[in-house]
């Protein structure tokens, strides 16, 4: 899948009948992960550069909710997970997040909140994630 894929996402999401938020600048996301106190990424910059993430209460047609970055402050505030939380699914029966690789990017991990299967690795980037999510939403669950 090219480049666009975040383009794409959003495409679907609005077909798909979700409320999109505008695009986020630079400076709120920065300040978004730096006041919980999270690594951030080009990929994810890139991303909410292009939209803030579904209004709050959004679902998608799978049940997924990708949050706000207001909603995102607010659920990883005061956290020590390595994770930055960023979407659940049916009302956070598990969660997906961002888990910092380097400067260019982030791998995207399933949390079931669970001791035997705390996290579980489901794409090498947030593109990838995207990728997987457009194709096959059924790829996203860590199975």
């Amino acid at each position: 899948m090219s480049k666009d894929v975040f383009q794409k996402v959003i495409q679907y999401w609005k077909k798909d009948g979700a409320k999109v938020l505008p695009p986020a600048s630079d400076e709120k996301i920065v300040k978004c992960f730096h006041k919980i106190e999270k690594p951030i990424s080009e990929d994810i910059v890139e991303f909410y550069s292009l939209t803030a993430g579904m209004s709050d209460g959004e679902i998608d047609s799978e049940a997924i909710d990708f949050w706000s970055l207001e909603q995102l402050e607010k659920e990883n505030l005061n956290t020590k997970s390595e994770l930055t939380l960023f979407a659940d699914f049916l009302i956070f029966s598990h969660c997906w997040g961002y888990k910092f690789e380097n400067q260019k990017r982030s791998s995207v991990h399933i949390d079931y909140f669970s001791k035997r299967h705390r996290y579980v690795k489901v794409a090498d980037s947030l593109k990838e994630f995207f990728e997987l999510y457009l194709e096959n939403p059924d790829n996203i669950f860590g199975n």
